[in-house]
């Protein structure tokens, strides 16, 4: 990367990419939050104020400062100005509490905890707070009972200790942006160091995969802790010079009058978010809205054309982690429906075989990747030098993910390779079972995994949420699996629930469905007498 490139890109830094754009067209509008509206220049000045707080109240670079706020101004505010800081920011899910929340502020060292009154409740359940915490800044106000044994100030205070004569210092695409944890959909969060230049490149790949302008509204209400939120919207957003639109949280049923009131006209829909907004009922305010194209994870083609035609927008398939950002887009001209896409422009992605070589097209095999630029994915998993070097086995990035490629080099999505299922011989993907099952009218979200069976081998159990488990009707489910799934893919058992376990950008948590494992109100195709797998063949 030349410098010119490096300077359009504010000297890949996410606050330096603000600044840029800032210096360009200052009055634009850059976030829409709520009910308040920024422009670059306000959003530029209040990061810039508050990297200038945390200098004079004593950080120092590549200090680790923890961000536990929702989806309000001050949350992007507060991690813009650390990273003008020099300081590394620990975004944690707001769901967390007790030693789930005590967890990421001990293990990376956290000095400085930014978070609100509305969450006293859950930073009080950790009890006596980390050695290395010594402030707790709520960005609000201070409620009526605060942690002891640090010390408690508000945003203002923090800002107090600024001033202009304050020199900011020099920072670059190497150094550390961040550390992340991971949603853990199959086991235990890591934490994911990231430089500087990874958000940026991916914000300028997610643009340009969305093909934003400076007049488009990028909406979110994923929540900015993950960077789904942050990057490909946000910052992606602001390396278009566009306005970023984020939603206080998702709400299924307000979300189309949300996209009206904000005249959004691009937004994300990853997880089961597809398949909830195609449960509303239909309105013939469907497409009354100023949305062109939906961001999503690779769709069915029944579900992705039915949305399209129903909402009249155009969907983008692609694929990424928070250790690489996202790497594969589907192009908006030339796609291949159902499929993930191809490599970015900085991305070398291939599918290899348990032996580490190349496999040929329609051959599934685990997806790995390389970068073409330094800085642009993790520097590693904090803490877990072992982790690291087994995920980077051959200096290739194991995503743990099966997939397969075509003849024209377009990726499909297969598994993870923790989900993926073998039955009497034969290979099973959790994702296309799944694929199928949302398919049945009554059904909402679909999830499969494997249990142990008596003959020591996998059963497939799907779960499924819907509007009324005591009624549904598990048998007829069954039915509809045999009719549309191969006999060896049908699931032996089958649960009806009102929701599934979700991480915060809409993915099942299979972890949690693994621990529960079979329960009384299980049904079982054997028991009833249904179960295709034990009839003989024709």
């Amino acid at each position: 990367m030349n410098k010119t490139e490096l300077r359009s890109l504010g000297e890949g830094t996410p606050s330096g990419l603000l600044a840029s754009r800032a210096a360009l067209a200052p009055d634009n509008i850059a976030l829409v939050c709520g009910d308040t509206e920024l422009t670059y220049r306000h959003l530029d000045d209040q990061a810039t104020a508050v990297a200038r707080g945390l200098l004079g109240y004593g950080l120092t670079p590549d200090e680790t400062v923890a961000s536990f706020l929702s989806n309000r101004p001050e949350t992007l505010i507060t991690a813009l100005g650390l990273n003008r800081a020099g300081g590394v920011i620990v975004p944690v899910n707001t769901a967390f509490k007790s030693s789930f929340l005590r967890t990421p502020l001990e293990v990376t060292g956290a000095r400085i905890l930014f978070t609100e009154a509305a969450l006293a409740e859950s930073v009080l359940s950790i009890g006596d707070m980390p050695s290395t915490l010594g402030t707790v800044v709520f960005i609000d106000q201070i409620p009526a009972q605060v942690p002891s044994g640090v010390r408690i100030m508000t945003l203002q205070d923090l800002l107090d200790h600024g001033g202009t004569d304050l020199e900011l210092p020099v920072r670059g695409p190497a150094d550390t942006h961040s550390i992340a944890f991971t949603s853990g959909t199959t086991g235990r969060s890591k934490g994911v160091v990231s430089p500087n230049l990874a958000p940026v490149i991916g914000a300028r790949e997610s643009a340009v995969a969305f093909a934003l302008t400076p007049s488009d509204r990028a909406y979110t209400a994923f929540p900015l802790f993950h960077g789904m939120a942050l990057v490909s919207t946000c910052l992606a957003a602001w390396y278009a010079g566009a306005t970023a639109i984020v939603a206080p949280q998702l709400s299924i049923s307000g979300f189309w009058d949300d996209i009206r009131r904000t005249r959004a006209t691009q937004f994300n829909a990853l997880g089961a978010v597809l398949h909830m907004l195609l449960s509303l009922p239909p309105s013939e305010q469907d497409r009354d809205h100023h949305v062109t194209r939906v961001f999503s994870a690779p769709s069915p083609p029944d579900a992705l054309y039915r949305f399209e035609s129903r909402f009249g927008v155009h969907l983008i398939e692609g694929y990424g982690q928070t250790e690489t950002k996202n790497i594969l887009y589907n192009p908006i001209r030339g796609r291949k429906v159902g499929s993930m896409g191809i490599p970015t422009a900085t991305s070398i992605v291939e599918i290899h075989g348990e032996d580490g070589t190349r496999l040929p097209p329609g051959h599934p095999g685990e997806i790995v990747y390389r970068p073409t630029l330094p800085n642009i994915m993790l520097k590693e998993y904090f803490g877990d030098p072992d982790a690291t070097l087994a995920a980077m086995k051959d200096l290739w990035w194991h995503t743990g993910d099966i997939g397969v490629t075509d003849d024209d080099g377009f990726f499909y999505f297969f598994d993870r390779k923790k989900d993926a299922l073998r039955r009497r011989g034969e290979n099973i993907s959790s994702v296309e079972v799944e694929e199928v099952i949302v398919t049945h009218p009554e059904v909402q979200i679909a999830a499969v995994i494997g249990v142990q069976s008596e003959l020591g081998e996998n059963e497939v159990l799907a779960l499924v949420q819907v509007t009324d488990p005591d009624t549904f009707d598990h048998a007829a489910l069954h039915a509809f699996c045999v009719q549309h799934l191969p006999r060896f893919m049908v699931p032996r058992y089958l649960r009806a629930v009102t929701s599934l376990p979700l991480t915060s950008t809409g993915k099942v948590r299979k972890v949690d469905l693994r621990n529960d494992g079979l329960t009384a109100d299980t049904f079982d195709a054997v028991t009833a007498g249904v179960d295709v797998n034990t009839r003989r063949k024709n």
